[in-house]
């Protein structure tokens, strides 16, 4: 992963064209926002995995990652470009795959997607306060 921008408070990344290290991603996380607490920063890092898993699992390059906090809320960010491949909630009766977004919704106090052109962002919100 290597960083475009560096925002006062957050990252955002180019992600590259394989997969980044699950350890690296964790790290990137828990740097982004120091002194985090424990839980919020495992919500916040789970979030991130999946969400960058499944732009992996099902979506094309160019990839970016972005994380920013506004006031009491972490904003988890993913681009891909696949605009018409929605992200789906999934079911809980499939344990091999499908429960990503079930987690996202759990963790995150908002969650959704957005498309411009020829870009995807889905995101999830975690609130601090």
């Amino acid at each position: 992963m290597s960083t475009v921008e560096l925002p006062r408070d957050g990252v955002d990344l180019s992600l590259p064209d394989t997969p980044p290290a699950q350890d690296e991603l964790l790290r990137l996380v828990a740097g982004t926002f120091p002194g985090t607490d424990g839980d919020r920063l495992v919500d916040l890092q789970v979030i991130a995995a999946q969400l960058v898993g499944n732009a992996y699992l099902h979506a094309g390059p160019p990839r970016r990652l972005r994380l920013h906090r506004v006031g009491d809320v972490v904003r988890v960010e993913v681009d891909d470009s696949s605009p018409s491949r929605f992200p789906v909630l999934g079911r809980l009766d499939t344990p091999e795959q499908g429960r990503g977004l079930l987690m996202i919704n759990r963790l995150s106090v908002n969650w959704g997607h957005e498309t411009r052109g020829d870009c995807k962002t889905v995101w999830a919100e975690v609130r601090f306060a």
